[in-house]
């Protein structure tokens, strides 16, 4: 069929309207959690912190912003910057990736999946965003927290993603770029349902151009 990778910044509904498009498409849904055999292989901490990068954005943009004072992903083991989009770790979860694009499809939330599957013609590539004003408020709406938690809480969590795309992928320019999407919705002023509509639309859209290419008789 064909995968949508999912870029969202804190409090742009990433994990409500993630689901929702899988379970329209009838794909699996892949969340930013780093799965647990990758989680293992990694430095205890960094991987407590990545695994879950909304709850721990403190420790993410803490470890993160120590490692990238080396020259390498742990403190005290440099690493060429030539490698740093290489690394063993981050190898398998792009191999994870890819194979789910290859077996199928998915939704992949997070994960940089924009930049593991850049330029497969069936894939599609989504941002979701909002200003920070609107984030922070649909955030307070969503997990019921003061504006100050939530303030917090976003400042962490959009500097941890940036900093681990700018850390992972160097290359790749940065994480915000429209550019790198086919579709940026505003999802603080765009309902949940008409996102997960275009979505849905724009998906198997991207999928049937695929299709039909690929199956096209040559000359």
């Amino acid at each position: 069929m064909g995968t949508v990778t999912i870029a969202a910044t804190f409090g742009a509904g990433g994990s409500i309207i993630g689901p929702a498009v899988a379970k329209r498409l009838n794909l699996p849904f892949v969340d930013r959690a780093i799965p647990a055999a990758l989680a293992a292989k990694l430095h205890e901490p960094l991987a407590a912190a990545l695994a879950d990068d909304t709850e721990r954005g403190t420790a993410v943009g803490r470890l993160l912003r120590s490692a990238l004072n080396h020259s390498g992903l742990f403190a005290g083991i440099p690493v060429p910057d030539e490698e740093r989009g290489v690394l063993p770790d981050i190898a398998m979860s792009e191999t994870a990736i890819r194979r789910l694009a290859d077996g199928g499809g998915a939704v992949i939330l997070g994960r940089a999946g924009v930049f593991v599957l850049k330029d497969r013609p069936d894939v599609l590539h989504v941002r979701l965003d909002g200003s920070v004003e609107a984030r922070r408020h649909a955030a307070m709406s969503h997990e019921g927290l003061d504006y100050k938690s939530v303030a917090r809480k976003q400042n962490e969590s959009d500097q941890a993603r940036r900093a681990y795309v700018a850390h992972f992928y160097p290359r790749a320019g940065a994480w915000e770029d429209p550019r790198h999407y086919h579709l940026v919705l505003d999802s603080t002023v765009i309902s949940t349902d008409t996102c997960v509509e275009l979505i849905t639309r724009a998906a198997k859209d991207v999928f049937a151009n695929s299709t039909a290419a690929h199956t096209a008789p040559a000359g």
